[in-house]
């Protein structure tokens, strides 16, 4: 999965809806969004704008990697992180990226409520040397105690492939059967 795909505006706007629709439709309580540099800085502002457009706008805000002493300065760019905080991006890896960011907003005074990701890709955390038994998702839950809301899973995408009659999508099938076989949760 490559968010920098989603690179013009109807792939972006289609994207921002889809991660507003599973924000209402979870029915978290929040009062802002948190894009985490660098990705999530996209993909917080188009929810944004897709909640806007669904009668509900909430402010949002993203970090910078690098300290700004000049201009506005600081780290953290767009709305004052406060109240109760989504943290927006494309997928958790090792969730380092969630880690940072549960960091910054709590020393703003902020609370994580939730996680939202693109794609929850139900792999095992860990490295190659050790492989942990929960999902890097279920260990940002269980580590947090915050959910994390995914547009799609793992599952999903292998149930479309699978329902598809494109043989183009039928080419990625394997792989993706296989990668599930070798890192994914049972």
């Amino acid at each position: 999965f490559n968010a920098g795909d989603f690179n013009d505006g109807d792939r972006l706007r289609a994207l921002g809806q889809f991660y507003a629709r599973a924000l209402v439709h979870a029915g978290i309580s929040f009062e802002m969004l948190f894009g985490p540099a660098y990705k999530g800085i996209t993909l917080a502002a188009t929810t944004a704008i897709a909640l806007a457009q669904m009668g509900q706008c909430v402010p949002f805000s993203y970090n910078r990697k690098e300290v700004k002493d000049h201009g506005e300065g600081g780290i953290i760019v767009g709305a004052p992180l406060k109240g109760r905080v989504v943290i927006v991006d494309d997928v958790i890896s090792a969730g380092t990226s969630v880690r940072e960011s549960v960091a910054m907003i709590a020393a703003a005074g902020a609370t994580p409520c939730a996680v939202l990701i693109a794609l929850d890709r139900m792999e095992r955390s860990g490295d190659a040397v050790q492989i942990g038994k929960f999902s890097a998702v279920q260990d940002v839950q269980n580590e947090f105690g915050i959910p994390v809301l995914a547009i799609a899973n793992l599952q999903d995408l292998l149930g479309f492939l699978q329902a598809s009659s494109d043989p183009s999508l039928q080419t990625f099938l394997p792989a993706v059967e296989a990668y599930g076989a070798k890192y994914g949760i049972t």
